[in-house]
């Protein structure tokens, strides 16, 4: 068994994996060749080799690209590891954000997406011009995992994580509100408690953050009993609903008010008293001392608190 894995090693290098990655994440040679800077026949001949030490045809050409074979997929989170490990240890003695090139893996909710990218964009234009930003969505499980393999830096938003092995530092405190569309032809003024009760709500029921269990709670509270007319996969799609019916929601304040300058909806006070929420940075205890992330939760933090 030694021995086998001695000869895998020997035609596995670091060059190949970080191909393989690239193939993997972007379904193209040419694309991938690009963004290695790699000719389409040098490509061929590294995916060649990697097919040999795996004995896997590993990706298979379709419409839609190049798809992976399970063999791929499996290969792709151990690969992500052994990549991110490396390029941690390469910046162990300090982390340069004017000159590191470095991808940072960002999670968080669309909604969060709205609060945190834009000011970070520019923020890291000005003083990181070649770091990258990546952000996802994955549920909360998923996300956890993700943080100790080190495939997620930093998650940013609400969440319940049960892990003791996360770091949380809050950020701010956050608000609810509602949402109806403008001419709302029950709701002539402010919400009231009574139509809050009485009319359907459009709710997101993503698990991705805390956001969708919080509001499930209280719309199903006994003094409330409110009726969940539609449930939707993402919050960005709720403004465009509640803009086009007489459904209601009740929102992140932050996105209710972009709602209410993209949409033909109006922002309301909720009728009754809802509890506010913690937005925070969360990230793993593996990774609490490493240089570049230790500067990136210090920016945000600057940036947000």
């Amino acid at each position: 068994m030694v021995r086998a894995t001695q000869r895998l090693s020997n035609r596995v290098d670091f060059n190949l994996l970080e191909l393989f990655d690239a193939v993997y994440r972007l379904r193209s040679l040419t694309a991938a060749g690009l963004e290695l800077g790699l000719s389409q026949p040098a490509m061929s001949r590294c995916l060649a080799r990697l097919r040999d030490a795996y004995g896997d045809q590993l990706f298979v050409r379709s419409s839609e690209g190049l798809l992976p074979t399970p063999a791929a997929d499996a290969l792709f989170e151990c690969a992500g590891v052994v990549l991110e490990v490396v390029r941690r240890s390469l910046e162990a003695s300090g982390f340069e954000p004017r000159t590191s090139n470095r991808t940072f893996h960002l999670a968080m909710s669309d909604t969060a997406e709205q609060v945190f990218l834009p000011r970070l964009a520019a923020h890291i234009a000005r003083v990181a011009p070649s770091v990258d930003i990546e952000s996802r969505q994955l549920s909360t499980p998923q996300l956890a995992k993700a943080m100790a393999m080190g495939s997620v830096d930093l998650a940013l938003g609400y969440f319940n994580f049960e892990n003791d092995g996360l770091y949380q530092q809050k950020l701010f405190d956050a608000q609810y509100a509602c949402i109806a569309r403008r001419d709302h032809p029950k709701i002539p003024a402010k919400l009231t408690l009574s139509q809050f009760k009485s009319l359907g709500h459009v709710v997101t029921g993503f698990d991705n953050t805390a956001h969708a269990s919080a509001v499930d709670a209280f719309l199903r509270a006994p003094n409330v009993n409110a009726r969940i007319a539609m449930k939707v996969g993402h919050f960005l799609s709720i403004g465009p609903i509640v803009a086009e019916s007489d459904l209601i929601a009740t929102i992140p304040r932050s996105l209710a008010l972009n709602f209410e300058r993209s949409h033909n909806v109006t922002t309301h006070s909720p009728p009754l008293r809802l509890p506010s929420y913690a937005v925070s940075q969360y990230w793993h205890a593996r990774f609490n001392k490493e240089a570049g992330l230790l500067w990136l939760r210090s920016v945000i933090k600057e940036l947000f608190s």
